[in-house]
């Protein structure tokens, strides 16, 4: 189960937390507190397909790359760029699956729109333009 806190003021409400035990049984129970953080903005997302991913299939193009898709770039950098490992406890065995990116936080996905442009730069020698809101004006 999941409860959000919010902290306004310096002053928390926890009216959320305090219904939640006393409808609970007795016993022991863990707390984990993480900071919530916003999911990728509309904006992020636009400029994401509408920028990078236009600027890279045509970088891609020009390095011999037969992508005939944005949506095939996306798969193609997920894969090299945001990768969660899963691990096989009875095995042992390892894998690794392409992280979707609409369960990114606005901070992991500036960094994964960073190595975008980073790998951009290095082994396609284009430059995509710094995410701001006139992203359409400078392309």
């Amino acid at each position: 189960m999941k409860i959000m806190i919010d902290k306004v003021g310096g002053y928390f409400n926890l009216q959320h937390l305090y219904t939640f035990f006393r409808a609970t049984p007795d016993g022991s129970y863990t707390l984990s507190i993480t900071k919530h953080r916003r999911g990728r903005s509309l904006n992020q997302n636009e400029y994401l397909w509408g920028c990078a991913y236009p600027i890279l299939l045509d970088a891609l193009l020009d390095a011999g790359w037969e992508f005939t898709s944005l949506e095939q770039v996306h798969e193609f950098f997920k894969k090299l760029m945001a990768q969660e490992t899963l691990v096989n406890y009875e095995t042992g065995e390892i894998i690794e699956i392409p992280r979707s990116t609409a369960t990114m936080d606005t901070q992991q996905f500036s960094a994964y729109i960073d190595k975008l442009r980073e790998y951009a730069e290095e082994f396609l020698n284009v430059t995509i333009p710094e995410p701001d809101k006139a992203w359409r004006l400078n392309r």
